[in-house]
């Protein structure tokens, strides 16, 4: 996945007062993204089985394979780097000393969906 971010475009996103720079790349055994304010590097990579662990604390009522959870957040993430955000997602972003986390609001089968990026400071080789 790492190898795969490396060729991936940096995006301008904006959450709220916030602009930063992002890029994501998912697998059906991951993802991992990358945020940057230009003066800071925050990342997350998760695998399935931290996927299927989230969705299932954040997503109660949603009994979905960790996969469709997967291809759903790159359909949420995707347009969003490209400029069209979804009309009926919310992205919302939160800093802290420890990191960074972005908050996806959406739905799923008629469902909401909740999900949040936990992203740590990246480590130096990565950036």
């Amino acid at each position: 996945l790492e190898s795969s971010l490396l060729t991936q475009p940096w995006s301008s996103v904006r959450f709220g007062e916030s602009t930063l720079l992002a890029k994501v790349c998912f697998r059906d055994t991951g993802y991992i993204l990358l945020i940057s304010d230009l003066s800071s590097v925050w990342y997350e990579s998760a695998d399935a089985e931290a996927v299927g662990q989230r969705s299932k604390e954040l997503n109660k009522r949603l009994t979905v394979h960790v996969s469709s959870f997967l291809n759903h957040l790159c359909n949420l993430m995707c347009p969003l780097l490209a400029g069209q955000p979804g009309a009926t997602t919310a992205f919302s972003c939160h800093r802290s000393p420890s990191g960074l986390r972005l908050h996806v609001k959406s739905e799923l089968s008629g469902l909401p969906f909740y999900w949040d990026f936990h992203c740590c400071p990246a480590p130096l080789e990565m950036v």
